[in-house]
């Protein structure tokens, strides 16, 4: 990789301007991110395309977005053409709470849930977005999510991680963005019961298959991309 900052100086603004207006078509984006005084990419961490890790806030009367932007920085590669990074856009949709400014987000499940994945998605790169291109949807195992006590037993396992389903597509977001370079790919991510987590694995169907049934439940239940907590489990 070389001359990310020319390439982002060239795009950047571009792509801003297309993953913004997607978050801002479906609710109100708040001018402020969520960001870090001190990039952990220079202290250890998985390394973004611009070196720019930020996430954003959109909001609904009923409900809250968070996204990843970053992942999808213009940069250059030095075996192929230049990308909008990996490609990629995570996010989460969630209900509002009281305190739910920008600080409030970023120490929330959602956001934490979110920032939690983006990272894990930036340590993969370019080949986190061709595994969900090839499976169609993946499960994630994370820790650390911090989800209130009274709904720990119904999302949080015996190790304390909580389990993500990331790939499902509904009208209420595109699944993808035409960025200035190469297509963004807008990942959600929803939150899975227990007993919807261990179906993948245990369902003897075959975790593609039992991600696909899932994927069939929600669309009976409503609100797809949702992760509201108070849901019954469709398990």
């Amino acid at each position: 990789m070389s001359d990310e900052i020319d390439i982002y100086e060239q795009y950047g603004p571009a792509t801003h301007e297309v993953t913004s207006g997607v978050w801002n078509t479906w609710g109100a984006l708040d001018p402020h991110v969520i960001g870090h005084l001190v990039n952990p990419s220079f202290m250890g961490g998985p390394r973004w395309p611009a070196l720019r890790q930020a996430h954003v806030i959109s909001r609904r009367d009923d409900a809250l977005l968070v996204a990843s932007d970053g992942l999808a920085d213009p940069m250059t590669w030095n075996d192929a053409e230049p990308s909008n990074g990996f490609e990629v856009e995570v996010y989460g949709i969630g209900e509002r709470f009281d305190g739910d400014d920008t600080m409030g987000v970023a120490a929330h499940w959602l956001g934490r849930t979110v920032m939690t994945l983006s990272n894990t998605v930036a340590s993969h790169g370019i080949v986190f977005g061709r595994q969900l291109a090839h499976w169609g949807t993946l499960t994630i195992g994370l820790g650390g999510i911090g989800v209130p006590g009274a709904y720990e037993e119904k999302y949080v396992d015996g190790e304390g991680n909580v389990v993500a389903i990331l790939g499902l597509d509904d009208a209420e977001i595109p699944s993808s963005a035409d960025g200035p370079l190469s297509a963004i790919r807008l990942v959600n991510a929803k939150l899975l019961t227990v007993a919807e987590a261990d179906f993948c694995v245990q369902s003897g169907t075959g975790q593609q298959e039992a991600r696909e049934e899932l994927g069939r439940r929600f669309a009976e239940q409503g609100g797809v991309l949702r992760s509201w907590l108070d849901r019954e489990s469709v398990v």
